[in-house]
């Protein structure tokens, strides 16, 4: 966010270039899960025959599921990661919002400790300012700079906090909470630029989570209309997540709300070219693609462990001097049939026993050709 903000001079707009970074770098877990929405669809029907087939047992329910999983070279987690990865930026967004002089300004711990002091009896029995002081000094700072400069502050200190861009057209300041708006009662809200943009951020972040969570829930019927009963059960969070959006939007500080309207817009843009792109007919190819891969790799380990093992038999026996001239050269690695990899066998197995024989004074068994 820094990086950003040194770049392009404006808190808003940072916030933005860093979502839209933060989501081109996701974007291949982003396709990972489309995939596996896609290839958890395909399966349903086996998992809904495992479900009825293991009613009455969940721990064999659960074993025969992860199972099928593994066959199907599926990752039941793959889903979740990037909406793990979302709430992790949005608790450092958070950090960063609500301490911009430490993150965005950068002055050092002494200077930040003596602003908090020389502000201190302007915010007196304000527990908010105790908790998280640096969007109380940022305001201060910039309404009066003067009562700094006259308590010891020196003058780049003061000048580094007012050159700081963090209003959005420069109207709306990204550190004030929208709830501040109705402090003084409904009937005297002042209808301000300032004052509407704080109020329509948090509404305009709670309307993009409504647009974001309906649109998910459409596609996902359209690629599992099985599933859609189940998902009646989902309604309430349907509604539940853009209601407490706004309930967020209004308690923290705006450029919260900010960064979750910049998250909500870009996802969805990322949503509808994914699903333009990544067809389900499309990902089912690639489904089948890694499948295939998965399974030409797997295969090419079990015949290089077993070419390995051929190759030390036969030299094994070629220092012997033992027969080894009736033994076939081994064809290149990864090309034996069936039938040539059967052969071998019975040709290792044979002189195997042959060597155990003559070492024991035996007689090989009649059937060991």
């Amino acid at each position: 966010m820094w990086l950003v903000y040194k770049l392009v001079k404006n808190y808003g707009i940072a916030i933005l270039i860093f979502t839209v970074l933060t989501r081109l770098i996701t974007f291949p877990l982003s396709v990972q899960q489309q995939k596996s929405m896609a290839a958890t669809s395909a399966i349903n029907p086996k998992l809904e025959r495992l479900k009825k087939q293991y009613a009455n047992n969940q721990q064999k329910l659960q074993e025969e599921q992860m199972k099928l999983y593994s066959e199907e070279g599926i990752n039941p987690m793959a889903s979740c990661l990037p909406m793990l990865i979302q709430l992790i930026l949005l608790w450092g967004v958070f950090d960063v919002i609500y301490r911009p002089i430490s993150y965005i300004i950068r002055l050092n711990k002494e200077t930040l400790e003596t602003l908090k002091n020389v502000a201190a009896p302007l915010f007196e029995g304000n527990a908010a300012f105790n908790a998280r002081p640096e969007l109380y000094l940022l305001q201060s700072v910039q309404s009066d700079p003067n009562y700094y400069l006259n308590n010891g502050i020196s003058a780049d200190v003061v000048n580094s906090i007012l050159e700081f861009q963090n209003k959005i057209f420069g109207v709306v300041d990204l550190g004030v909470i929208p709830k501040t708006v109705f402090d003084n009662g409904l009937d005297k809200i002042v209808f301000s630029p300032a004052n509407v943009g704080l109020m329509l951020i948090p509404i305009i972040a709670g309307l993009l989570q409504l647009a974001t969570s309906i649109y998910s829930t459409a596609k996902q019927k359209k690629m599992n209309p099985d599933a859609a009963d189940q998902m009646k059960s989902m309604n309430l969070m349907l509604y539940f997540m853009p209601l407490f959006s706004v309930y967020i939007g209004f308690t923290y500080a705006s450029g919260l709300g900010f960064y979750w309207i910049c998250s909500s817009l870009v996802g969805i843009i990322q949503n509808v070219v994914l699903n333009r792109i990544y067809t389900p007919e499309y990902v089912q190819k690639l489904i089948e693609k890694d499948k295939l891969k998965n399974k030409n790799k797997k295969r090419s380990g079990i015949m290089e462990k077993y070419n390995e093992m051929m190759k030390e038999q036969l030299a094994a026996a070629q220092n012997e001097g033992k027969e080894s001239a009736k033994v076939e050269k081994i064809p290149a690695e990864g090309r034996l049939s069936n039938s040539q990899m059967k052969d071998y066998e019975r040709r290792i197995i044979a002189e195997a026993r042959r060597r155990q024989a003559e070492k024991y004074g035996d007689d090989p068994d009649d059937d060991s050709e």
